[in-house]
């Protein structure tokens, strides 16, 4: 990719068809980009890492946002024309976040929305004059508008300021400049679930460069050969969300699924969807469940092979070497306005049921477990194995969220997840009879089956 506007662009395409979320319509979230810095393969990725993570839900693994791609120089006009918005996220490329915290940055903006208070930014404070970081800085528009919309970018040399700081002494926990409204600081918990790549400076730019070469394409080890013990923030919060784990419970509805007849379908290992489609499709034949990770390939049979109900999955987790995640809420991963509790509990039923489903696909179908990373199986074209087990077949292809996950994200560029997801449909329209993938695309977009007959 040559420059940030063909990464913007395609971004775009990716995420076309993405719907605001009602309740979130009055939010805008902004990326920049500064017009100094020279783009490169190593920009890119911290560029792509901040623009995923903002563009939909409190983890940054979901969609609804209202967001928007511009250079640095641009932002003013940008929001201008946000005149349909009352608040704005803006960041500065590079900035990335802690989704593990309990309250994740996107939440704290959610709620941050509902203060009235007019701006909360990076401080900084000197003697004789004081303005803002542009890294990451949060707006009410509209008591911008009725400022008369001041610049983003003013030097306030007139202000007055809290006595104490955040760390040195020109980090104040607030300033109220003159003629304007106070603007807080962020304060020491919030700063401390974000980090910023400083892609200006050059000592950051090394680190930066030996990280995501060390990332690129997730070569085997690739967790191991990133120091989880640097003293580097932004590493550690990008690596917090790396390691593979076996997920006992879907986060993602079902929707709705296609009436033609399959005889095989490929699912990944994650909780009951794969029992679902051999219930709900028009379908006799086998299931395959896949997974990158060959420990989640083995939890999955054993969960299976054993007929374990939920409580009996917790035991297990006890004593696997291998995390196994549970959702405490039921099927509402994560919270509002992440998923709907009503519709997952109407897609999936209860537990008991689901297991009774695992029950019916145990006796009813041949299962198959593969250990398969699929971008790596499409990108390396090492695909005999696939290819014989589609050849003829009616094939339900489940992709699940593969290509836009933040793994995969932090692991390919945004054009190779684009050309693999376009290798599985060529792969497919070659030699399966007919074919449906469900999933959805780099941009977290529902992916499209125009042509499901090869």
């Amino acid at each position: 990719m040559k420059n940030f506007e063909e990464f913007k662009k395609l971004w775009q395409i990716q995420t076309a068809s993405v719907k605001p979320t009602k309740k979130l319509q009055h939010m805008v979230f902004i990326v920049m980009y500064p017009d100094s810095i020279k783009w490169n393969s190593i920009v890119e990725k911290q560029v792509q890492m901040t623009v995923l993570q903002t563009s939909g839900g409190i983890t940054g693994s979901g969609t609804g946002h209202v967001q928007k791609l511009c250079l640095q120089s641009e932002l003013e006009d940008v929001l201008k024309l946000c005149d349909k918005h009352t608040h704005a996220m803006i960041c500065m490329s590079g900035m990335i976040f802690d989704m593990t915290a309990k309250i994740s940055p996107i939440s704290r903006f959610y709620d941050w929305t509902k203060t009235g208070e007019y701006c909360k930014g990076h401080i900084l404070s000197r003697l004789n004059f004081t303005q803002l970081n542009g890294q990451h800085m949060e707006i009410n528009l509209e008591k911008w508008r009725k400022l008369g919309r001041p610049s983003i970018w003013e030097v306030w040399k007139k202000f007055k300021r809290s006595k104490e700081n955040i760390h040195d002494d020109y980090t104040p926990h607030w300033v109220k400049p003159h003629n304007r409204p106070e603007i807080k600081n962020f304060t020491p918990e919030e700063r401390y679930a974000k980090a910023w790549s400083y892609l200006h400076m050059r000592r950051k730019k090394q680190h930066q460069r030996k990280l995501w070469l060390n990332i690129k394409g997730l070569p085997e080890g690739w967790i191991d050969s990133v120091s989880l013990n640097t003293k580097d923030n932004y590493t550690k919060i990008l690596m917090k969300r790396m390691k593979p784990r076996f997920y006992s419970e879907n986060t993602e509805l079902i929707g709705k699924l296609p009436e033609q007849k399959f005889d095989l379908i490929f699912t990944p290992t994650a909780g009951y969807s794969g029992e679902i489609f051999a219930d709900r499709l028009n379908f006799q034949g086998e299931v395959v469940f896949y997974d990158y990770c060959k420990e989640n390939v083995f939890i999955k049979q054993n969960i299976v092979e054993m007929f374990m109900s939920m409580d009996n999955i917790k035991k297990y987790s006890k004593i696997s070497s291998h995390p196994i995640v549970f959702n405490d809420y039921g099927f509402l991963q994560n919270h509002y306005p992440d998923y709907d509790m009503k519709k997952f509990k109407k897609e999936y039923g209860d537990r008991t049921a689901l297991r009774m489903l695992q029950y019916k696909m145990y006796n009813k179908h041949k299962i198959d477990y593969w250990v398969m990373d699929l971008i790596k199986t499409l990108k390396s074209k090492s695909n005999v194995n696939l290819v014989k087990k589609i050849k003829g077949k009616n094939v339900f292809f489940d992709v699940s969220n593969i290509f836009s996950y933040h793994v995969s994200h932090a692991g390919y560029t945004l054009e190779e997840l684009i050309q693999t997801l376009d290798d599985l449909k060529q792969l497919l329209s070659k030699h399966s009879k007919t074919f449906y993938i469900k999933g959805t695309n780099p941009g977290k977009q529902e992916i499209k089956n125009e042509n499901i007959c090869s």
